[in-house]
């Protein structure tokens, strides 16, 4: 079992001025991620590609009765699409948001608020690990680093989750399932408390599977993580028990095997192995490419220093170094180091570098650079006073700074795609065929919005993250009477062919997104 009070580390000295400091320290933490959650939500950070494909599951599921997206055929009928976005992420996600879709109507900020439970839901269970991990001062740390996980250039937890996509939520199972593995590995040796055992591990394996039904990319990971994991138990720190080896991974795996099941019976063989051939070449443009400036790219995402100042793998480092000890505490890091070791090898040897990729372990990191941060900091009031000083104020720094970039963000808000989406509504007829690769417009307007083929995307990726081949598109072969070139479709270029300069005219501007109509007259 394990006792705080057992810990290695020194601590600060316990007093009711203290215990008062800490709790008004906790709860300033929390009142500021409540502001920083919720505030101008649904226009910060201004809605987009990703979280626009997300979005029209849910809205096809309570319209059509179809869990699948979405997108108009040229004469004006309805193919709906069971890839992409059906797969990128799960049910733990499209359902709630279509619930409070069917219950408030569908929309931006409803979708958004759900994201922010699971923020909530994150948050607070990080602290609460972080706490029975390590300690109280600790987990206040790792509190505020969590708040501070952004980056000059790259999103952090907070802007995660303000919108609806699966980190936020993967990492709120991801932390609810340590929480429950930490719960049943206590309770492993007390014979009177074997019921309770069995439950914690069972809600372990259901905190993980969650994370695997809620984002395929935890899927490479945490069954690896769980594996090794009851396999060093076994054979070097015999601190657990068969039930904690083997239920939690059973039953994580069972989740995601369930969902794959249902899957099948929803979208019959014919789709299903369809999609298992998409997933399988997106894969080869994102999951598994083994490319040397993409290693690059994501060495240097790590290591940089306005990522919790550049303390990431040193704190990976000091993790497995602390795990050496054949104890429950050396256990519980080694999980710990496991998750977040095995998530950024294959980040950085694999994947394609999009710091977005990583982001599950960097806010796993929160813990584990609180740790290191907390002992420096102690050990050098032993040894250097003057360096400890100079170790805190870099501390304060690392998180100030990003929790002052993402208040900027937040309270700098964009709400051009409400406008523009405005301007559809008051110029242009629903009946009318709209060409566009803008997905959040059909969150906001109920066009008829025709969009590029999904295999289309993995095109878009490779060209621009690889040097691929560039994305070829005969959108004109549709005629539609309306072109949308926003963000994504500038980015990639679709649109930008003579066809839109010679039969297309702009009629509107705002922000990103330019809307063109066809030429009174345009022949074939």
């Amino acid at each position: 079992m394990i006792h705080p009070e057992a810990r290695s580390a020194p601590h600060l000295q316990t007093t009711p001025m203290t215990i008062v400091a800490y709790r008004i320290l906790v709860a300033t933490l929390f009142v500021v991620a409540a502001l920083l959650a919720t505030t101008n939500l649904p226009y910060a950070p201004r809605t987009w590609f990703d979280e626009g494909s997300h979005l029209h599951v849910p809205k096809t599921l309570v319209r059509h009765g179809k869990y699948a997206d979405i997108s108009a055929t040229p004469d004006g009928g309805i193919e709906f699409r069971y890839h992409g976005p059906t797969v990128g992420i799960g049910p733990t996600i499209m359902l709630p948001v279509a619930a409070v879709y069917q219950v408030f109507g569908v929309g931006l900020t409803q979708g958004r608020l759900v994201i922010v439970i699971y923020l909530a839901i994150a948050l607070v269970a990080g602290y609460a690990l972080a706490r029975h991990l390590y300690d109280r001062w600790i987990a206040l740390i790792a509190l505020a680093l969590l708040l501070a996980s952004r980056t000059v250039h790259y999103e952090g937890l907070i802007e995660y989750g303000r919108q609806v996509l699966g980190e936020t939520p993967g990492i709120a199972f991801v932390f609810l399932g340590m929480l429950a593995w930490l719960t049943a590995l206590k309770t492993a040796a007390q014979p009177e408390m074997q019921r309770a055992h069995r439950t914690w591990s069972v809600l372990a394996g259901l905190g993980f599977g969650l994370a695997l039904v809620t984002k395929n990319q935890f899927a490479l990971i945490l069954p690896l993580a769980l594996a090794l994991i009851a396999l060093l138990d076994w054979r070097y720190y015999r601190a657990g028990n068969w039930t904690l080896r083997l239920v939690p991974p059973v039953i994580a795996v069972g989740c995601f095997a369930l969902w794959t099941v249902i899957q099948f019976a929803l979208l019959g063989p014919g789709t299903f192995f369809e999609n298992l051939q998409q997933t399988r070449q997106a894969a080869g443009g994102a999951i598994f490419v083994f490319n040397l400036r993409s290693t690059l790219r994501a060495g240097y995402y790590l290591l940089r220093p306005d990522l919790f100042g550049g303390l990431v793998v040193p704190a990976l480092a000091y993790t497995i170094w602390r795990a050496r000890r054949r104890t429950s505490e050396g256990l519980c890091e080694a999980l710990l180091a496991l998750i977040i070791g095995l998530w950024l090898a294959w980040f950085v040897g694999a994947s394609l570098g999009w710091p977005r990729y990583a982001f599950p372990a960097v806010a796993l990191s929160a813990l584990t650079v609180a740790r290191l941060a907390f002992d420096a900091i102690n050990w050098l009031r032993r040894v250097l006073p003057m360096a400890a000083t100079i170790a805190v104020t870099y501390l304060i720094v690392i998180i100030a700074l990003p929790v002052a970039m993402t208040a900027r963000i937040v309270f700098t808000p964009d709400d051009s795609a409400q406008q523009f989406a405005a301007y559809l509504d008051a110029h242009v007829p629903e009946t009318a065929i709209i060409a566009t690769w803008e997905p959040e417009l059909g969150v906001l307007t109920d066009h008829r919005y025709l969009y590029p083929p999904q295999s289309m995307l993995d095109q878009a990726v490779r060209h621009t993250w690889l040097g691929g081949d560039p994305v070829r598109y005969n959108w004109y072969a549709a005629r539609p009477e309306y072109v949308v070139v926003g963000g994504f479709g500038g980015y990639t270029g679709v649109y930008r062919t003579p066809e839109l300069e010679r039969h297309y005219i702009q009629v509107a501007r705002i922000g990103t997104y330019a809307l063109y109509q066809v030429r009174a007259g345009s022949g074939e």
